[in-house]
């Protein structure tokens, strides 16, 4: 991904001095979302009413073809080369509200993907903090995981977030690597409908721990990521088999994404495996590119 096809991009922060930003409705619920998965853990939700959120896209280092897909707004659980390819250039911090933490001064500065004079474009929202945000009308609460089973003492923390969309409740869990939730997490967690969780273990839980914490959750629909392919060429994470062997109900969905509503969703927790991203792609692009 080059610098300069992403135009500008603003980073969602605290700000006191300025207004909330305005939720909108969050699409027809008869009508669902469509969820694609383009490699990792990054994932693209588009809406009835045509929004696009994208999370976590990843760099060219990672393996996977680029997304091909025109993000109203993207979220980021940290900021590692595999969930952060989103170059940026310094701009004003939009309105949001959220907790304070370390990372929000980190956010602010450029990114190391940035160029110096990349051109200027449409502005897309990114929300890189924890604390609740509205990217493209919709509503967006993040908060912090440690990123291993040491208290983040290893691999620091990563960012959840969940949010409504489409008459469903996501989350998806970044980079977590404890082994169970705190009581604040579980709190946060509560009522999600689909949820993403990285399977692959090395810098992450693996298929145990992800299964673990599963339970603890309870969606109604399980999505891994963050699991070994033959295009993962830059750590050796183990394939989802592990994971999906300690599920009685297993859907295998279909190439170019798939469409979920509320009420498609099975009675009992089911772990839905994507189908692995196109050969071919190309770089993001945004609305007015």
């Amino acid at each position: 991904m080059k610098g300069g096809r992403w135009g500008a991009v603003t980073v969602l922060a605290i700000t006191s001095c300025l207004s909330r930003p305005l939720v909108r409705p969050p699409g027809d619920p008869e009508m669902g979302v469509t969820v694609r998965w383009w490699g990792h853990s990054c994932f693209s939700f588009q809406d009835s009413v045509g929004r696009v959120l994208l999370i976590d896209p990843f760099d060219d280092t990672v393996g996977y073809p680029s997304p091909q897909v025109k993000p109203d707004a993207v979220l980021v659980t940290h900021e590692h080369f595999d969930h952060d390819g989103v170059p940026r250039t310094p701009v004003p911090l939009a309105a949001g509200k959220s907790s304070s933490e370390s990372e929000e001064a980190k956010a602010s500065r450029p990114h190391p993907a940035a160029r110096d004079g990349a051109s200027s474009g449409p502005v897309v929202p990114v929300v890189r903090s924890t604390g609740t945000h509205v990217a493209a009308g919709v509503e967006v609460s993040g908060f912090i995981a440690d990123h291993d089973n040491e208290g983040g003492r290893r691999n620091g923390t990563t960012r959840m977030y969940v949010w409504d969309m489409g008459g469903l409740r996501w989350a998806h869990l970044g980079d977590i690597g404890q082994h169970a939730l705190r009581p604040d997490q579980k709190a946060e967690l509560a009522g999600v409908d689909v949820l993403f969780i990285p399977v692959g273990g090395r810098t992450t839980v693996d298929g145990v721990g992800a299964a673990a914490l599963v339970k603890e959750i309870q969606p109604r629909v399980v999505i891994p990521m963050h699991f070994g392919t033959p295009r993962t060429r830059f750590f050796e994470f183990e394939p989802v088999g592990p994971f999906q062997a300690l599920f009685e109900r297993v859907t295998l969905l279909p190439m170019g994404g798939f469409q979920l509503k509320h009420a498609d969703l099975p009675g009992e927790t089911t772990l839905f495996i994507p189908a692995p991203p196109a050969e071919e792609g190309v770089n993001l692009k945004f609305p007015g590119d």
